[in-house]
């Protein structure tokens, strides 16, 4: 399990790439994808430029994987743990997580499956327990729809932010790139 918290991590990382400050980024100064006020809240105070992989990488960590429950699932699934983790990072924890419960609620077969989940964001004991429940009853096949359904939801979270803010349209090709190829 840690083998691939850190190997999922490294590779965000790496997606993320190094420093930039771009005016039009609403994240502001970011370097491995983490942005001055995150690392800010961490207490780091120097230049963006230098700011230190293990932070970042800790960051990461706390941020996203521990909120996302991401040890829990990959219990479960690689393949969508690698999804949720890249989704809460570029969107938002809860965002990934509003999209997750959204999709489990209508892949229960009318509750039937297991009762619908409050969709709140917080990934909890009930979404963990509805998604093992899912899993238990539509197989390989089931997560193999699950994961592309979180890709597709990706997908129009990303176009609907370039649609509404046109400044933004010179992001959406490589939002897309990066869901497409992930």
């Amino acid at each position: 399990m840690n083998e691939l918290k850190n190997r999922l991590i490294e590779n965000l990382i790496e997606r993320e790439g190094g420093y930039v400050n771009d005016p039009t980024d609403r994240g502001g100064e970011t370097n491995y994808g983490i942005t001055i006020n995150v690392a800010r809240d961490y207490g780091y105070k120097g230049e963006m430029r230098d700011l230190p992989y293990e932070l970042a990488f800790k960051i990461y960590q706390d941020r996203f994987w521990a909120p996302l429950k991401l040890d829990d699932i990959s219990a479960i699934s690689e393949d969508l743990t690698e999804q949720l983790f890249d989704f809460g990072v570029n969107s938002g924890v809860g965002t990934a997580t509003k999209q997750l419960q959204t999709l489990l609620n209508v892949l229960n077969n009318q509750q039937t499956l297991y009762p619908d989940l409050v969709i709140d964001g917080a990934l909890g004991s009930r979404t963990l327990l509805a998604l093992q429940q899912y899993v238990a009853h539509r197989k390989l096949q089931g997560m193999l729809v699950l994961v592309e359904a979180v890709r597709g939801k990706r997908i129009a979270f990303c176009v609907d932010i370039a649609a509404n803010d046109e400044r933004q349209e010179k992001y959406s090709f490589g939002w897309l790139k990066r869901i497409v190829n992930l």
